[in-house]
């Protein structure tokens, strides 16, 4: 047998914890892109103070309370490419993927008041659903020439169980035993690793590689999904002064992630390494979840050029369910007469569901009218990434993981621009931006996080014509983001970060008419 060889540095990273996955669920299912209509997009989605715009209930719902007539509107995400370049251990791979969804339908029915010392202009009603975020996305990381082996991390955590229990039999079977980790199993029967002290307690791990041996790594991911948040809001109008506004919302959850994950020996030149063969292990996970959530919003305008908005978003309360599979194969040369050939394994389906709460948000706006021909917008959200919380009503109830999210998430500032210019009374000009605050910490369990270098912004521009009852709106955005992930985790060694720099390009196309 080959040994396996680690040094036994106190190096903790964020991975460290089994729980890797949620907590990385975590922040994806509570980060929400607002620009579900073309306008609002082309403003970089700084509606709070603006209203009258189908995607401003979903920011502040008082932008209902806005709208002075009735309106039908529906928007497509006509092209929609996301470019995901990925660099690790210093190869870049680039990969893309495209597609298109309807991002918003809305109808908004505006009755007027009944006049009285009152003041009140016009109640409003309205219903329709927006896209809050689109999972879409590809992605592949190789490196030719790494110094650790993920075989290192099966070994490492089945490190304390005895052999025997990683053994189908007659009566029991270690997939349903509560105590064996899957990968474990997966690794076991494909001969990644093997017990190194069969005589005595039968519980320590190795692999087969040598001291410094090094391997090929590959990593294709392909994941789709969306939230949609679908909505009945209400507001009120008093004066053309005070506007008011609730939204009720229940959002659908869809999130399905594959991924395949290779490794390759090497024939290394001038050495008597030869290479072993190589592993593939394929994971596939699917999501889907119902939530609902509280909005409420108010908008003062204390003089007609200038608006002034406040809105709190409840966190939303969703029931997931979730199913997972994992497989593994592999062909091994050289390694010993039980071992060499062929061999796969694959888990049962499993299934499993929990509770998740997304954090409260805060939002102030504030917008100003230049005249008729101008106005500019702002937003400012706070949002606490570190109170994402799940649950299940198990035993541990999600300790660990929740521990996790405090650990490594933090409360961020997000900031919205926007401005529109009509050339004339039917067309008009916007452009905005949008600075999403980084959500990680800058180190986690005493060890400095990667993701401190975690960047996202967006870069919005379009058009706007109107002409009588009917509008369309046209806008263009680029959103860049670049975050960092791992791979896998070994204790006591610094694995290297996989680096993600993501580029979406969009353009949304709003038809609306005005009854």
């Amino acid at each position: 047998m080959k040994k396996l060889y680690f040094t036994l540095l106190a190096i903790i990273g964020i991975t460290a914890v089994s729980s890797a996955q949620y907590v990385d669920n975590a922040l994806l299912f509570s980060q929400q892109n607002y620009g579900s209509t073309a306008r609002s997009k082309a403003m970089g989605n700084a509606f709070g103070a603006l209203g009258g715009d189908f995607g401003s209930l979903s920011i502040n719902p008082a932008g209902i309370a806005i709208y002075q007539r009735g309106e039908v509107s529906t928007t497509m995400s006509l092209v929609n490419g996301n470019a995901t370049e990925t660099t690790y251990q210093g190869n870049l791979n680039k990969e893309n993927n495209n597609n298109f969804n309807f991002k918003n339908f809305g109808y908004v029915s505006a009755i007027p008041g009944v006049v009285n010392s009152s003041g009140l202009v016009s109640i409003n009603f309205g219903i329709g659903y927006n896209r809050l975020a689109n999972f879409n996305q590809n992605s592949f990381v190789s490196t030719e020439s790494s110094s650790y082996s993920r075989m290192d991390a099966f070994a490492q955590q089945t490190n304390g169980i005895k052999y025997n229990n990683l053994v189908t039999v007659d009566g029991y079977d270690p997939y349903q035993s509560g105590i064996i980790p899957w990968e474990s199993k997966l690794a076991w029967e494909n001969y990644l690793i093997d017990v190194t002290n069969s005589a005595t307690t039968g519980d320590k791990y190795a692999t087969f590689l040598l001291d410094n041996e090094k391997v090929k790594q590959r990593q294709s991911s392909s994941r789709e999904g969306f939230i949609n948040e679908y909505i009945a809001s209400f507001g009120a109008n008093f004066n053309h002064k005070l506007y008011l506004g609730a939204t009720i919302g229940m959002q659908d959850l869809f999130y399905d992630e594959a991924k395949v994950y290779s490794e390759i020996g090497i024939d290394e030149v001038g050495t008597n390494l030869k290479s072993w063969g190589r592993f593939d292990y394929t994971n596939n996970t699917r999501s889907t979840g119902v939530g609902y959530n509280l909005k409420l919003g108010a908008i003062f305008r204390p003089i007609p050029v200038l608006r002034i908005g406040l809105a709190l978003h409840t966190p939303t309360y969703s029931h997931i369910k979730e199913t997972y599979s994992s497989s593994m194969s592999s062909n091994l040369v050289g390694i010993s007469t039980q071992s060499d050939g062929a061999h796969k394994e694959s888990t049962p389906i499993g299934n499993f569901e929990y509770n998740f709460q997304t954090p409260l948000r805060a939002i102030a706006s504030v917008a100003y009218q230049f005249g008729k021909k101008a106005m500019f917008s702002m937003d400012y959200e706070f949002v606490d990434y570190a109170s994402s919380k799940f649950s299940h009503g198990y035993a541990d109830n999600f300790s660990v993981e929740n521990g996790d999210i405090k650990a490594v998430y933090k409360s961020v500032s997000n900031v919205r621009l926007g401005a529109e210019y009509r050339l004339t009374d039917a067309f008009s000009l916007r452009g905005g931006l949008e600075f999403l605050g980084n959500p990680y910490k800058s180190s986690a369990y005493g060890v400095s996080q990667p993701n401190m270098d975690y960047k996202f912004t967006t870069y919005n521009g379009g058009f706007g014509y109107r002409s009588g009852k009917y509008s369309v709106d046209v806008t263009y955005s680029l959103g860049d983001k670049t975050n960092y992930m791992y791979l896998y985790h070994i204790d006591g060694i610094n694995v290297d970060p996989v680096k993600y720099h993501n580029i979406n390009s969009e353009v949304l196309f709003t038809f609306a008419i005005r009854m």
